[in-house]
């Protein structure tokens, strides 16, 4: 039979598949628009799982945070190029898995957030339909939750950079909402967010270093050639000397404050004058970063 331009496009509002895509499907569907939709949704995942060995470490990292500022979340979805990672459908995609994680705690990890629904469908066969619609690899490879603990005043923000290269949360937490609304609060956790991204602490504060992270780098110290040697109780106050300079590193709250253009307050003095200037105790509740492709092996695959 004859297939139309008007036939063409339907199929392609439908599925966004491509023109030459399109009237072979219709062809083979004898010119029935669902069956022709269910033989692109074959083909596509035919092509995806052809697709799956592909090193795929451009993409998007999205953010959200809710309107009552009492959650965020992020989502890195991982594909081949920056020209398919700046496509409506792709950054439609981002936008759709950072509210499913937003919305249910458990989403924050990935193999749970692949098997929820998106628009009514598996996010699995989703991806698997745009991977062969756009004839690239796609990988939901990272997500991050963080919410206010249940019935604590606060807000927690989220920062992107760079069009979507890096992602961050920070949340804090006040003693009232008129605190968290303040203007010194919204500032220091948009603030706090810019440290997170820029200076990539590990932790908080020193006492949520895990005990076996400590313990390998005092033997990192204690290995070097100027400790060896001396007296183990020498040995032990420069190692001790030598963790400040891990805790100021790894730290958020030892940190120096990026935006202290002397470089003389920590992240902790910024903190301490908040408090002053809303007059109420106000924490870091905690903070999680996304870089894009960090860990991928961004060579050509085989």
């Amino acid at each position: 039979m004859t297939i139309s331009a008007t036939m063409v496009r339907d199929l392609r509002d439908k599925t966004g598949a491509g023109i030459m895509e399109c009237k072979a499907a219709l062809a083979e569907a004898s010119g029935d628009l669902d069956k022709a939709v269910e033989v692109l949704r074959k083909r596509g995942l035919k092509v995806a799982e052809k697709k799956a060995g592909r090193v795929a470490s451009d993409g998007l990292v999205a953010g959200w945070t809710s309107p009552g500022g009492d959650v965020g979340a992020l989502v890195e979805v991982n594909c081949e190029t920056d020209f398919v990672a700046r496509t409506d459908k792709f950054v439609g995609l981002t936008q759709g898995l950072v509210a499913l994680v937003a919305s249910d705690p458990a989403a924050a990890d990935v193999a749970a957030l692949v098997a929820r629904n998106l628009n009514g469908r598996p996010v699995a066969d989703v991806v698997k339909e745009l991977i062969g619609s756009i004839g690239e690899n796609i990988v939901v490879r990272r997500a991050a939750r963080l919410a206010l603990p249940t019935g604590a005043k606060g807000l927690v923000v989220h920062y992107l950079h760079a069009g979507g290269k890096i992602g961050v949360l920070l949340g804090l937490r006040c003693a009232s909402d008129a605190a968290a609304k303040a203007e010194a609060v919204v500032k220091l956790a948009k603030d706090l967010a810019l440290q997170v991204c820029s200076a990539e602490p590990a932790y908080v504060a020193r006492a949520e270093v895990p005990a076996g992270v400590l313990e390998q780098e005092r033997e990192i110290l204690r290995a070097q050639p100027d400790v060896q040697g001396k007296p183990a109780a020498l040995q032990d106050k420069i190692i001790q000397g030598r963790l400040e300079k891990f805790y100021a590193e790894r730290c958020l709250v030892d940190q120096v404050f990026i935006r202290d253009p002397e470089g003389k307050q920590k992240v902790k003095d910024i903190v301490a004058a908040t408090q002053k200037a809303v007059g109420e105790p106000v924490s870091i509740v905690g903070f999680a970063r996304l870089r894009l492709g960090d860990g991928v092996e961004k060579r050509a695959a085989a």
